[in-house]
């Protein structure tokens, strides 16, 4: 097995936190897509019509 060298342990290192913030970045824009959703529990007595351009 060949040694690994510093640059690439820095590397994988660099590569495995870039992956990371890119899956907490999407998380998080999931996350606010979903929010609006989860407040529709309180619906309201008298639903507005949907309109056509929407």
């Amino acid at each position: 097995m060949p040694q690994l060298s510093t640059t690439s342990i820095f590397m994988i290192y660099m590569w495995t936190w870039l992956v990371l913030f890119l899956i907490m970045q999407k998380t998080k824009t999931l996350l606010i897509k979903n929010t609006p959703t989860t407040s529709l529990y309180f619906k309201p007595k008298k639903p507005t019509p949907t309109l056509p351009w929407t």
